[in-house]
């Protein structure tokens, strides 16, 4: 394991255990905790869903624009439903 990926994994495992002290110590309840980071989580797939489909289509428009996607662009949108 290279220095970066031992650097990475600490940063991750100090993370996660921040994590789980913060929701230890937390004043609200556990149900409340759930609802809360339910809640954020859907927000988070609803705003990574939204930025895919922008990225897809700025690559469907750049991959047109540059003409070397002739013929392939169409299965692309109808693959990704733009």
């Amino acid at each position: 394991m290279s220095n970066q990926s031992k650097i990475i994994a600490a940063l991750l495992a100090g993370v996660a255990a921040g994590a789980v002290i913060g929701l230890l110590f937390s004043p609200e309840s556990g149900e409340e905790n759930r609802e809360g980071l339910a809640e954020w989580l859907h927000d988070l797939y609803d705003s990574s869903k939204e930025k895919a489909g922008d990225l897809a289509e700025k690559g469907i428009k750049a991959v047109k624009s540059s003409g070397l996607g002739a013929g392939t662009t169409e299965n692309v949108e109808e693959t990704l439903g733009v």
